[in-house]
């Protein structure tokens, strides 16, 4: 194969291959369309591309009102294709990318940049570069940053020290999305999605030397420990957010560029608790990085961990912050701006109500403290549901009128998420509800995952409870008032209606429990009324010792894997067996039963790398639960390859009583409910899941003992 001197850029390159892939003539037009660039374009490329292909046996032949087609032999063609996969391009940057590259230089550099430096980096005319400048101007202008210009000595940037680090972080954000963020901090940068150019690869590198990779690695250990003094966990986007400021902050404090906070604003920071939680912050970092820590510097750190929380009213707050009961009320009033608007019937909707409480706390300080409210799902919401940004407006302007400040589209976007959810599930009628029974092969797996999402996505269904597909009988089914089954197995011959689904509740799950409610809506108007049976003190006790005993159970027996070289499922059931069996026989016959209940339909929950293992067994004589850390990603039992990271186990006694199902699918339920136990379950060792297992249940055993003390 020929190695050739001159080089291409990455357009001819691409021009080349769509011209050799293509068997017959291709109109410049379908190769511009394919593409993404115009006639124009396609046409000054085509001398390089001809230039290019003089050595390598192969040449263009243009036929006017026809097009353009490869000619060669076949072998110099398949040879010219592979060379063109070969061939290392020259850099040639989007305008988007070039000017990423010069507002990422001029805000690391304190001196003027003369233009010659951003065309030798770029490899363009001092034209484009100026023409660059002139939209980065307009941009800066935005966000009040001003771009100085000075014949002789160069390009350089000025304002006020809070500005120029906005425009730092609305920069990163602009280029780089938040899970990209999340996962440099976590050192777990996946392969991208979408693929991206070598371009824009190399413009997000120039991007990042704003904030230091190591710097950032640091201070994320210094936030979660953070995290644990203030007795909460921030969200993800809090977290990358507080830590692309900090990161910031250490570069610009190093610079001696110090931010600056309004005195009597500081003096209500100052009194907050999370001041104390970040003068400690502060104190880690000094300690780190070899820093002062300006006080100033303290208030934007307890500005951004006030900003991510819902601030409860306290005798320490002062009046700039706003408290609960207000909340509240700003949120009952817009779902009654929301009912007159849409006529839906939203006001008894109580997971509206905590929604939009909870979101507008942590959004209305942030926007008193002029922090910004980043919506990465804005420019979907505005595309395609305008009618719910339009609502949202006018039920938000309660809020702006009581704060006196305008909210910005990407808040109006999360409250149209809210409004919009909330109305989607009003097309169901809200007056009847339906008393359901959640049905899988054992009752302990994906029964319980089944009911939490049910929960989550029905308000008109009340799980009534779980239930073995073994265990359903006419008694039971009286006795709890229920009118249909929504199950993750077949059922024969079943006394009330049924609907098979996948655990995971997808679209078309949804749509088969609606035409199943609408069914027993028809045929059964009128809510049915289960047989509530009074229990005694002597029964209440009865019952509470059998959760009890449930519970001391799954702690006595838990286990944890943190090496299984199980390259299959069959192979981690095994690992499995040797946990949870002392005897040959005992473990012959676990893996028996666990093989059987895949067969039935293993279950994966793909959003968060999860394989659910569960099964019923004579092979054991109390429950089992336990973690497994999956080193590689094992095929499950069609071959294929799924994805998990981790397993969840849960073997029980095959004559398991209803208080022992219940409990350990309340564990499996938690998945759904608590993201922070995902998040301990993949980065936590032994003890910390144990712990938060002990946590779990230690709040499960108190819900239980409220509940049968009241009554």
């Amino acid at each position: 194969m020929c190695v050739l001197d001159t080089r291409i850029n990455l357009r001819v390159k691409n021009i080349l291959k769509k011209i050799f892939s293509t068997s017959d003539y291709i109109t410049v037009t379908a190769i511009a369309k394919e593409l993404g660039i115009s006639n124009r374009t396609i046409l000054r490329e085509l001398p390089a591309a001809e230039k290019w292909l003089l050595n390598t046996g192969c040449r263009l032949e243009k036929k006017s009102g026809v097009g353009i087609r490869a000619i060669g032999k076949p072998e110099d063609k398949n040879n010219l294709i592979n060379l063109l996969d070969e061939e290392k391009e020259e850099k040639l940057y989007t305008p988007k990318e070039r000017q990423t590259i010069i507002c990422s230089e001029l805000l690391q550099n304190q001196e003027p940049v003369k233009l010659y430096t951003f065309t030798r980096i770029l490899d363009v005319a001092e034209a484009t570069v100026s023409n660059d400048l002139d939209k980065l101007e307009e941009w800066l202008g935005k966000q009040e940053v001003t771009l100085v210009r000075k014949p002789g000595l160069g390009v350089y940037i000025e304002g006020e020290e809070d500005n120029i680090r906005k425009c730092m972080i609305n920069l990163i954000y602009e280029n780089i999305n938040e899970n990209h963020l999340l996962g440099l901090i976590r050192k777990n940068i996946s392969k991208e999605q979408v693929p991206v150019s070598n371009t824009e690869l190399i413009a997000r590198s120039r991007l990042l030397n704003l904030v230091n990779g190591n710097t950032i690695h640091q201070l994320e250990k210094l936030v979660h420990q953070a995290e644990e003094r203030i007795g909460y966990n921030l969200a993800d986007s809090a977290v990358v957010g507080l830590i692309v400021h900090l990161a910031i902050a250490v570069q610009r404090i190093r610079k001696n560029e110090d931010i600056v906070i309004d005195k009597k604003f500081m003096e209500e920071l100052k009194n907050s608790e999370e001041y104390t939680v970040a003068e400690k912050l502060a104190h880690e970092i000094e300690d780190i990085f070899d820093i002062k820590v300006p006080s100033d510097e303290i208030g934007y750190i307890t500005m951004h961990i006030k900003g991510s929380k819902n601030i409860k009213t306290n005798e320490k707050d002062s009046g700039n912050f706003i408290g609960n009961n207000e909340l509240v009320e700003l949120s009952r009033e817009i779902i009654r701006i929301a009912e007159n608007e849409t006529g839906k019937f939203l006001s008894q909707n109580e997971k509206l109500l905590t929604g939009l409480t909870n979101h507008l706390g942590p959004a209305i300080n942030r926007l008193k403290m002029n922090l910004e409210i980043r919506n990465p799902l804005y420019t979907q919401i505005k595309t395609h549901y305008p009618d719910l940004m339009i609502l949202a407006e006018k039920c938000i302007k309660v809020v702006e009128e009581y704060i006196d400040i305008k909210m910005p589209d990407t808040e109006i976007a999360y409250i149209a998420m809210h409004l919009g959810a909330a109305i989607e599930k009003s097309k169901v009628s809200p007056k009847r509800v339906f008393r359901a029974a959640i049905a899988c092969a054992t009752g302990i797996g994906t029964s319980r995952l089944l009911a939490t999402r049910i929960e989550k996505e029905y308000d008109n269904i009340e799980v009534a409870g779980t239930v073995s597909m073994f265990n359903i009988n006419n008694n039971w089914l009286k006795e709890k008032g229920i009118e249909l089954i929504i199950s993750t197995v077949v059922l024969d011959e079943c006394p009330v209606p049924v609907v098979v689904v996948n655990p995971l509740l997808f679209q078309e799950d949804k749509a088969r429990i609606d035409t199943l409610l609408e069914e027993v809506r028809n045929t059964c108007p009128n809510q049915p009324s289960g047989k509530k049976k009074t229990l005694n003190f002597k029964e209440k006790m009865f019952e509470l010792n059998c959760y009890n005993n449930a519970i001391t159970e799954i702690l006595d027996n838990f286990f944890y894997i943190g090496d299984t070289q199980a390259e299959d499922v069959s192979q981690l059931i095994n690992d499995i067996s040797r946990m949870a069996c002392s005897s040959e026989e005992d473990r012959e016959q676990l893996v028996k039963d666990m093989e059987e209940r895949e067969e039935k339909g293993g279950t994966f929950i793909p959003e968060y790398g999860i394989k659910l293992l569960h099964c019923r067994t004579k092979a054991v004589s109390q429950i089992h639960f336990g973690i497994i850390k999956l080193n590689k990603d094992i095929k499950n039992k069609g071959n294929i390859k799924e994805g998990a990271e981790l397993a969840m186990v849960a073997v029980a006694p095959e004559g398991s009583s209803r208080y022992m199902l219940e409990t350990i699918s309340h564990v499996n339920g938690i998945l759904v409910d608590q993201p922070e136990f995902i998040r301990i379950l993949k980065d936590g060792s032994k003890e910390d899941i144990f712990d938060e297992l002990c946590s779990i249940l230690e709040e499960y055993y108190n819900e239980k003992n409220n509940k049968y003390m009241k009554n």
